[in-house]
């Protein structure tokens, strides 16, 4: 211990000294830190020996305590750590805790020594001895000292942080803790001790980071400790300012930083806080006082931010009553002392007091406050704080309106307390607004509170302050009472409204408090809140809630407007205010308008006009730049021009709209013109909303009443348009003025001024004016407008139709031509298509201020119609205002500029305004067939497009394809296609419409297609096709019209598509599916038009073609009501009406050039009637719209068709009305016309006259070409390369019209055939250089094979020899053989050579014409390949197939036509689907057709259509479906140019039929006649019809002759049979004239059959005797007797030759059964034919030295020998079939011969079939029903399936008398019909198709009970007998085919069909098939057996009539023998 106490001393002495260590000098002593620190090692030696010896002595620690004191003063802070550590040890083993093992100190190396700062607090016994409590608090301050001192010193950082220091006082066990148990030590002790540890402490934050929560955390442990000391050692006011300092210090210095981070920053604070007045109120006295509540409202802040409502209710407990554990009474008394308060001249005291209930009222708010941004869910609590502040709030309005000095503490008081009220409210609205609900009805009722409170508030002391928080209120009260759902609020809502403006109102006499421009803008912000409640009414659809709203919003904002306008002079606003008053005055025109649209939802329209016109007046005229675009823009660019003048142009449409067509205003209601006062709006302004409604009112135009409104309007802008002021406007209303005159169909409405040439005199007179006034603006739009006016006098000059019509639109197109080309900059360089630029970077003019106008007619410019509904521009912050208007608004959609190339120079011109009048304008040209001018005015309309920077691509796509189709309509196809390819550019790079684009595809697949390049089309195509399928459905909310206009776009594009897909099926030679395609094209096109005249007023009901003329449909009237969907191929009749729409022109366009199509396709067929129906239609509509140039094409086509039937006086009508209405007008169709006129001038043999008209026809399109070569850039050479896949596949194309110039040369090379000179061969040069299609191509080849024929023939005239080869009749096969070759001649070899040049062009031409050449045409070619197989056989190189197919082609010249109608009959037999016209055809990329896709029903209602049919049906069908198919693939087959020479043998048919074709050539001088059978080998005469016998006694019949007389025999007849009626029973003398005239001619008809078989047949008539075996010894003995006869008149026979030259067996089998009593003309015939054959073998023959007369009595001697031989042997080789049967195939100018009853035929059995396949057709159908067993010609029919039709006209009493009672007898047997009325179309075709035998009674062949085109596309037809008058008769078509019923039935699949070639009599014919059902054994007791042949029977019946050739001879039978 004496150790312990001399360190003391040594340290003393140096303290004394005024040593330390951390001073300087104590740095710099050395000897005082060694004495130290000697004595410090000494005393720590000593101390550790004691605390051994004497562990429990309190002495050694006090020594310590003073060693520890002693250091401190000395400084050593490091050097008592092992004090402390030690003493710490000996502490803690005193207070009874574990003694730890070793030091901390010692052993804690790496930590930090912080834990000796604290000694664990007693667990269970306090400690009382005083030493130790003294050791323990001295230590703990000692500790504190020593750390301070380490933690400042930078060296020992490391070792304490301010961290780990400030985290150790935390703990439990510092000196704060131990203060509460040393309360028995002296108050001094402990008040040094913690003033000590307070000042060491707040000495160490100073030095420390303010926003260190350490430095908080320490200097608040210092304020805690300063607060322990004894009372009076720190005054309260003090104590609180130092620790409100330390916190606002430490939150301020915090941030910035994150809420988060701000969050937790507020909550320990508050939480610091919290444990400071914890301490505090153990000491009443220092809770309370003015410091205290400043501390107290700062928490306040803190806890609210936390929210912290806990802490928020302690601290109103420290400020007094109104805690949450206070009562209600307390409150009360809250509330009560407020309101209790002397605020009038407040004393000191009572300010103390003011402040005081400010902020007691200032906790109870913000508590509430808290608790709504805490979002509380407890109910009960909520609503408690909210009862408490609304009994507190009332008596804030008198603290809120306290006059105040603004540095007082009351002042203060009250700024904190209405911030406190302006959170708490906006608090309240924030939760209303928020999506949780909770309490909202609690919070609605504070909030009441708080607005009551402000308005008390503002009604003592008015302040804009609290009058913008109170209407702000009221707004929100507003905005969240009303429930749009609910009605039941919106008067309540409309109260609070009407409180804000009734506050507002309440202060009159405060003038200076709320000045009038504060005033103006809270009425404008009141009318904004009515205005926005409204918008969310009218976005839920309550318009009717809406309009309470919107009517006082309205009203309040005019209001507002008002007071502005009248204070602006003398009051400034800052710019926040003038931009909501600039929104508002932009805004008023709108809420007008939504005031507007909520009366049209409410159904009210009046009001709804009243209100849109408030919105027009309203409108802000002025910021809107409407005066400034009224003075330089159009109407359509002025209301496009912003956002504001869109709406306003939405608006105007709509009340122009409603006024007219929904109020039936009259017109100065109507007209805006009426409501705008003058002066407010320039005239300019009120002429452009004029404009405006008249534009609005043009889609109305055919409404009732809409243009007498629009006439108004007119009138009315007129008066505003001064010709002096505004002569441009006045001129563009006017022009307007034309275009309503034109709509209405010239009529003027009683305006005697507005004709179209006063008019248009007006508007040019304007245009020439020098003095523009005030439209100098407008001086670029006179160019414009003078072509626009010329466009319309154009149409008007149509619409007049008057006699000069086409001269006055000649003129008129070329003023406005003249003008457009003017535009075309003088450039002689192309643009370059590497410089082209990309249309979607197009730059706009500079000139242009507004964009450029789209056209607004659906039908101007065919661009997709899509309704844009335009939101009117609202406000930002209103979103309730959106989505407000419903107006469809004309808001010109994205135009993309075309730019095609270097821009040279900028024209300002704008073309989409006059896009309408363009278009029709060109079909205007082309209906009257100014087709240069067209094309003139398009080129120039391309280059403008081309150049102009502005133009739309649709407008340059448009004009590319309509110059493009005319170009190819003139055969110019390389210059089309250029034109297609360089636009094709433009469809890739710009935004071209669906419309446009599907427009331009399916015309250049068109063009692709008809020049045969199928790829190409057919890709183009199929584009086409997915561009219309991707088509968005019909919007049902368009205007009807539109979706009129969208439906009929929908049928151009299919029937447009129809087109293409013909052209394509024509290309692949698909003639059947082209003109289908065709047909639907032109159905589509009449559902166009007849969809299109739903728009038009006076809509003329379409007229069905029911007359003879019309071949698809003779309706009987008792079938009138069956349709027919397929035939309904009519145009719509127009009436007599103009064209007024463009889409109209465009829909009749079409339909028209559908209409010649068919003509042509049909004329081309060989279907005359057909063709000439649809030329007449064309016709017939032309006519009806006044096209005189489409009047004339259709006349024309009609002219041409009359002269190819032969009609020559009607064709000569035809092309001369035609001639008339052309007049002198140049062009493609006077060229065709003097075509024409020279057929007919050739077909009258008036040859001069032709060559003259063909020369000026060629001449013509000669200097067509050079017309169109000076403008349509053919002279120019183009860089363009053209686009591979797009290239047409034919070349040169440098001619016009290549199609009819080939063939006006043809024709006028054919007649100058016999010139030979230089002319001719330029001629054919010229035709070999034309462009070639597969049609001219081959009718070349045949006009180059025709001119080789008939060379050979120059060539036998000129030859000795073969002189007379075309006077002789040629065999085939030659029919003399010979042991050696016949040796030619050089001239026959050349002949040869010839023939065989002319047969390969021949055959080239067939190759390209056969399937689809018009029929005459291809007839001539396979006759003259025939001729030629004859010629080339008759010089010995025929060929063992010539005969074959010879015959061959004989059989493909007869009926051409019904072969081609065939191929579409197949299709129409079994219609199991309907599909709807208006679905594309498909087809594959490749151009291959595609099945349409089948419909969804289809499926069922295949199902149940076939479980009504029975299982024989379904099977039948199937079977003859299978068999039509068979029979189209073999038609097709046939119709190919490789079957033409075609060998293979008939084998199907039996040996004993025998085919015969008897056909004419082309010059009508020879007949072919051939014969073909399985048993023999083919055999054919050529013989000739004149000049094969020589005698000049004998009369010559030819065959015009034979024709005439046969034809006067019948009308005789005919005549008879009429006049029949006239004569009576009772007058023999009439009775006997009659019967012997019958008679007379029943003798000339026989007379002349047996002449036309003794001439013209003769010998060679034996080819038509009958085919019966005869054995070789037979053949052998003819041919030795016929050699004897020979060679006695023949000179002898060469020795080098071993024989004469042998008749061959064939022509031997022929001449066999020639008669021996046969007229000698017949036995000399015979003979020099053999003398013939003979010559060509080279034997000489003598003719003059030839006894004929004895030859020929020779000749009959050998015949008469031979027939002896031949009835003694007999017939061999017989075999069971006795009945043989001919077929007589006839050529169609001897169709109308009887050949049946010549003598030779007379009682044979014999019918007719149009050709070989069909008789094919009709085996292969009959052999199923074959029931004989295998032999194809004993086919019987089931005469118990029979139907009947007796006298349906019930005037044929005596025929029904006779047959009336066995047709009733056979009822018996199965037999069903009708007897003496008619039967029902439906009844007959049943009969037909379902029955075995149809038999007809009655007049003509029942045309007139069913349609011919019913009877065609029957899948099954009986055998039929029409026993009435002409029932078997084909018309006589000329050059066509015939036509008739018989052909009908044939195509139908009638297996064979009686009827009668000419009219008969009723009882002769009675009696004739009376005979027949003799012969048939036609009873109801027949037996099974198989009888007679229906065709024996007929044949056999002749023979019974009166009259065996009048009436015997007509009835003929079609098809194959029948047997029943």
């Amino acid at each position: 211990m004496l150790d312990v106490n001399a360190s003391l001393q040594t340290l003393s002495s140096v303290a004394q000294s005024g040593w330390k260590a951390n001073s300087e000098e104590g740095r710099i002593k050395s000897s005082a830190l060694s004495k130290v620190s000697a004595a410090v090692s000494r005393a720590n030696e000593a101390l550790s020996c004691l605390r051994v010896l004497c562990p429990d002595d309190l002495d050694i620690e006090r020594a310590a305590s003073s060693m520890m004191n002693k250091l401190l003063v000395l400084e050593m802070h490091d050097t008592t750590l092992p004090f402390l550590g030690h003493m710490h040890a000996r502490l803690l083993a005193l207070l009874g805790e574990p003694d730890p093992k070793t030091s901390a100190y010692c052993t804690s190396t790496s930590g930090s020594p912080v834990h000796l700062l604290s000694l664990p607090l007693p667990m269970l016994h306090s400690p009382e001895d005083a030493v130790l409590l003294t050791l323990i608090s001295t230590y703990l301050m000692h500790a504190i000292i020593s750390f301070t001192h380490i933690a400042m010193s930078s060296s020992s950082s490391t070792i304490v942080t301010a961290d780990s220091f400030s985290t150790a006082l935390a703990e439990s066990g510092t000196l704060l803790t131990w203060v509460p148990y040393c309360v028995s030590l002296p108050r001094k002790h402990i008040d040094t001790t913690l003033t000590r540890a307070y000042t060491m402490l707040t000495k160490l934050c100073s030095s420390m980071a303010a926003n260190s929560r350490s430095t908080f955390l320490i200097r608040l442990y210092a304020l805690k400790c300063l607060l322990c000391t004894s009372p009076g050692t720190v005054q309260p006011n003090t104590f609180w300012d130092q620790i409100q300092k330390t916190c606002t210090v430490y939150v301020r210095s915090s941030f910035p930083i994150s809420e988060v981070e701000e969050l937790s920053v507020t909550t320990f604070v508050s939480e610091s806080l919290g444990e400071v007045v914890q301490i505090a109120q153990s000491k009443p006295s220092f809770v309370e006082g003015r410091s205290f509540v400043l501390l107290c409202e700062m928490w306040t802040g803190f806890a609210k931010r936390s929210n912290d409502l806990r802490t928020l209710d302690r601290i109103t407990d420290l400020m007094g009553p109104g805690s949450s554990s206070c009562s209600l009474a307390e409150v009360d008394s809250l509330a009560n002392n407020l309101s209790k308060l002397d605020i009038s001249a407040p004393s000191p005291k009572d300010k103390d007091t003011v402040v005081l209930e400010c902020t007691r009222a200032l906790a109870v708010l913000t508590k509430v406050a808290a608790c709504l941004d805490a979002n509380s869910d407890g109910t009960d609590d909520l609503s408690r704080r909210v009862h408490e502040a609304a009994k507190v709030l009332p008596g804030l309005g008198g603290l809120l309106c306290l006059p105040t000095e603004p540095n007082d503490e009351l002042h203060r008081a009250q700024g904190k307390l209405q911030r406190t009220l302006e959170k708490l409210r906006r608090a309240c609205i924030k939760v209303l607004d928020g999506e949780a609900k909770v309490q909202s009805h609690v919070i609605i009722s504070l909030l009441m509170a708080i607005s009551n409170a402000m308005e008390g508030a503002f009604k003592q002391n008015p302040s804009k302050d609290i009058l913008t928080a109170s209407l702000d209120s009221l707004f929100a009260l507003a905005r969240i009472r009303l429930k749009c759902n609910d009605p039941d609020t919106y008067t309540p809502t409309l109260d609070l409204l009407n409180d804000a403006v009734v506050l507002l109102n309440s202060t009159p006499d405060h003038v200076n408090a709320i000045p009038a421009s504060a005033r103006a803008n809270y009425v404008r912000c009141i009318s904004g809140a009515y205005h926005n409640l409204a918008g969310k009414l009218y976005q839920s659809s309550k318009f009717g809630g809406a309009v309470r709203f919107l009517k006082e919003g309205c009203s309040l904002g005019a209001r507002a407007l008002h007071i502005r306008a009248g204070v602006m002079q003398d009051d400034t606003e800052d710019g926040e205010w003038d931009e909501g008053w600039k929104q508002l005055e932009e805004q008023m025109f709108r809420r007008w308008e939504l005031l507007a649209v909520c009366y049209s939802k409410m159904g009210d329209r009046k009001l709804a006009f009243d209100a849109f016109v408030e919105s027009v007046k309203a409108f802000p005229y002025g910021s809107s730049d409407l005066e400034h675009l009224a003075r330089s823009a159009t109407s359509t660019n002025a209301f496009s021009a912003n956002a504001s003048t869109k709406q306003l142009g939405g608006i105007i449409d709509r009340l122009t709209y409603a006024a007219t067509c929904e109020l039936f205003l009259p017109t100065s209601e109507v007209s805006l013109h009426t409501a705008l006062k003058p002066g407010v709006v320039s005239d300019e302004v009120v002429g452009l909303l004029l404009e405006r409604q008249i534009l609005t009112l043009e889609p109305c135009l055919r409404k009732d009443g809409v243009q007498t409104i629009v006439r108004g309007l007119l009138r009315d802008a007129l008066s505003v348009y001064k010709a002096t002021v505004l002569p441009l406007r006045r001129a563009r209303v006017l022009l307007k003025c034309m275009e309503l005159l034109w709509k209405d169909g010239n009529n003027n409405g009683g305006e005697t001024s507005w004709t179209a040439e006063r008019l248009g005199e007006e508007v040019l007179n304007l245009l020439n004016v020098e003095d523009l006034g005030h439209d100098s603006a407008f001086v670029a739009f006179r160019l414009q407008y003078t072509v626009a006016v010329h466009l319309w006098l154009s149409l008007f000059a149509y619409h007049s139709a008057g006699s000069p019509m086409t001269s006055t639109v000649s003129y008129h197109i070329e003023e406005a031509y003249n003008i457009l080309r003017g535009l075309i900059p003088n450039s002689s360089t192309e643009t370059d298509p590497k410089t082209k630029r990309s249309p979607a970077h197009a730059k706009k003019s500079p000139k242009e201020t507004v964009p450029a106008k789209k056209p607004t007619r659906a039908a101007s410019v065919r661009t997709t119609n899509k309704a844009r509904v335009q939101n009117p521009v609202t406000p930002r912050p209103r979103k309730a205002l959106e989505n407000v208007s419903n107006v469809i608004q004309r808001t010109p959609p994205k135009q993309a500029g075309v730019t095609i190339g270097v821009q040279k120079a900028v024209i300002v011109f704008d073309l989409e305004t006059i896009v309408g009048q363009l278009q029709m304008n060109f079909h205007l040209l082309g209906l009257l067939g100014l087709v240069l001018l067209k094309i003139k005015l398009l080129e120039a309309l391309k280059r403008i497009c081309e150049r102009q920077l502005a133009v739309s691509a649709d407008l340059y796509i448009i004009i590319c394809v309509d110059l493009a189709s005319e170009y190819v309509k003139l055969g110019k196809t390389k210059r089309a296609n250029s034109i297609f390819s360089r636009s094709s550019a433009v469809m890739k790079s710009s935004d071209v419409s669906d419309e446009v684009r599907i427009n331009y595809l399916l015309r250049y697949a068109e063009i692709l297609a008809l020049g045969n390049n199928i790829l190409g089309s057919a890709s183009f195509y199929c584009e086409a096709m997915g561009l219309s399928e991707a088509s968005p459905p019909e919007d049902k909310a368009l205007p009807t019209a539109e979706r009129i206009k969208l439906r009929v776009g929908r049928l151009e594009h299919a029937a447009m598509a129809c087109r293409v897909s013909a052209a394509i099926h024509y290309s692949r030679n698909n003639v059947v599916g082209a003109l289908e395609c065709t047909l639907q094209s032109l159905r589509l096109w009449n559902r166009a038009v007849d969809t299109l005249s739903r728009l038009s007023q006076s809509s003329s009901k379409p007229s069905k073609a029911t007359d003879d003329s019309n071949p698809f449909e003779a309706t009987p009237p008792e079938s009138s009501s069956a349709s027919n969907g397929r035939y309904n191929d009519h145009p719509r009749s127009l009436g007599q009406k103009r064209l007024m729409d463009g889409m109209e022109w465009r829909m009749v366009e079409g339909l028209l050039s559908t209409l010649l199509t068919l003509t042509h396709a049909y004329f081309t067929r060989g279907s005359s009637r057909e063709a000439e129906y649809f030329a007449q239609q064309t016709q017939d509509l032309a006519e009806s719209i006044n096209a005189p140039t489409m009047v004339a094409r259709a006349l024309m086509r009609k002219g041409e068709i009359q002269l190819y039937q032969r009609q020559l006086g009607a064709g000569r009508g035809s092309l001369a009305k035609a001639a008339e209405l052309l007049q002198d007008l140049p062009g493609v169709d006077a060229a065709d016309m003097r075509r024409l006129n020279g057929d007919w001038n050739r077909l009258n043999e008036q040859a001069q006259d032709a060559r003259d008209l063909y020369e000026e026809a060629s001449a013509m399109l000669g200097e067509l070409e050079g017309m169109l070569a000076s403008f349509d850039g053919s002279r120019r050479k183009s860089s363009l390369t053209l686009l591979p896949q797009a290239a047409l596949a034919t070349a040169g194309q440098g001619a016009i019209v290549p199609t009819l110039l080939s063939d006006i040369l043809r024709r006028h090379i054919w007649l100058l055939r016999d010139d030979g000179d230089d002319t001719i061969k330029d001629l054919i040069e010229r035709l070999m250089a034309l462009p070639a299609s597969q049609d001219t191509k081959g009718e070349e080849h045949a006009l180059m094979g025709k001119l080789t024929l008939h060379s050979v023939y120059d060539q036998f005239r000129s030859d000795m020899f073969l002189s007379s080869l075309a006077e002789s009749t040629i065999a085939l096969p030659m029919g003399m053989t010979s042991d050696r070759a016949v040796s030619l001649t050089p001239s026959t070899q050349d002949i040869l050579s010839t023939l065989d040049h002319a047969e390969q062009l021949f055959l080239a031409d067939l190759a390209l014409t056969v399937d689809r050449g018009n029929v005459p045409h291809v007839r001539e070619a396979t006759t003259n390949l025939a001729l030629i197989k004859a010629l080339q056989t008759s010089l010995g190189k025929g060929g063992k197939d010539g005969p074959i197919i010879a015959a061959h082609l004989l059989d493909t010249s007869s009926a051409i036509t019904l072969r081609r109608e065939m191929l579409e009959a197949i299709q129409h037999k079994f219609p199991s689907v309907q599909f709807d016209d208006l679905e594309w055809p498909l087809m594959t990329p490749s151009g291959s057709p595609l099945p349409r896709k089948k419909p969804s029903n289809f499926l069922r209602l295949r199902t149940s259509s076939t479980e009504e049919a029975s299982d024989d049906d379904v099977d039948s069908n199937a079977s003859m479906k299978a068999y039509w198919d068979s029979i189209r693939e073999t038609h097709a087959e046939q119709t190919s140019g490789t079957s033409l020479l075609s060998t293979t043998p008939k084998s199907q048919f039996p040996p004993h039929w025998t085919v015969v074709h008897i056909s004419l050539t082309p010059d009508k001088s020879t007949l072919f006649i051939s014969r073909q059978n399985v048993s023999s080998e083919p055999l054919i005469f050529c013989v000739p019809l004149k000049g094969r016998r020589e005698s000049d006694e004998d009369e010559h019949l030819t065959f015009d002759d034979a024709v005439k007389e046969l034809a006067e025999i019948i009308r005789l007849s005919d005549q008879g049979t009429r006049n029949a009626v006239n004569v009576r029973n009772d007058d023999p003398q009439a009775r006997a004239a009659w019967w012997a005239e019958r008679n007379t001619l029943d003798k000339r008809m026989q007379e002349l059959l047996e002449n036309i078989e003794f001439c013209w047949l003769g010998a060679f008539k034996t080819i038509l005797s009958p085919v019966p075996p005869i054995s070789a010894e037979l053949i052998t003995d003819l041919r030795t007797r016929l050699e004897k006869v020979f060679k006695r008149i023949l000179p002898p026979q060469d020795k080098k030759q071993k024989q004469h030259p042998r008749l061959s067996d064939v022509l031997l089998d022929c001449f066999s059964s020639l008669s021996p009593k046969c007229r000698e003309e017949e036995l000399e015939d015979l003979l020099f034919f053999i003398l013939d054959l003979y010559s060509f073998h080279g034997i000489p023959v003598a003719i003059a030295d030839i006894d004929v007369d004895q030859v020929i009595v020779d000749l009959r001697c050998a015949l008469e020998e031979h027939a002896a031989l031949r009835n003694k042997r007999g017939k061999v080789n017989s075999t069971s079939v006795n009945d043989s049967h001919m077929f007589l195939v006839l050529d169609h100018n001897v169709q109308g011969v009887p050949w049946e009853s010549i003598p030779v035929l007379r009682g044979q059995s014999v019918s007719r079939i149009p050709s070989v396949s069909f008789l094919l057709d009709r085996v292969r159908l009959a052999s199923p029903k074959n029931r004989s067993g295998g032999v194809v010609d004993r086919i019987s029919v089931d005469p118990r399936k029979t139907f009947f039709v007796l006298n349906p006209s019930g005037d044929l009493k005596g025929t029904e008398g006779r047959f009336k009672s066995w047709l009733e007898q056979m009822r018996s047997v199965g037999w069903e019909g009708v007897i003496g009325r008619p039967p029902s179309e439906q009844q007959f075709l049943d009969a037909l198709a379902r029955k075995d035998l149809v038999v007809y009674f009655g007049h003509g062949g029942g045309e007139q009970y069913v349609r011919s085109h019913k009877i065609r596309h029957l899948p099954r037809c009986a055998a039929t007998m029409l026993w009435g008058c002409s029932s078997g008769s084909l018309k006589e078509m000329g050059e066509f085919d015939r036509v008739g019923t018989p052909f009908n039935y044939m195509l139908a699949g009638c297996p064979l069909l009686v009827a009668n070639l000419w009219d008969v009599t009723d009882r002769d014919i009675d009696k004739f098939s009376q005979a027949v059902f003799d012969s048939l054994r036609l009873t109801p007791t027949r037996g099974g057996e198989q009888g007679t042949s229906v065709v024996t029977a007929i044949a056999q019946a002749r023979e019974v009539c009166k009259l065996k050739y009048l009436t015997g001879a007509a009835p003929v039978v079609y098809g194959i023998p029948f047997y029943l």
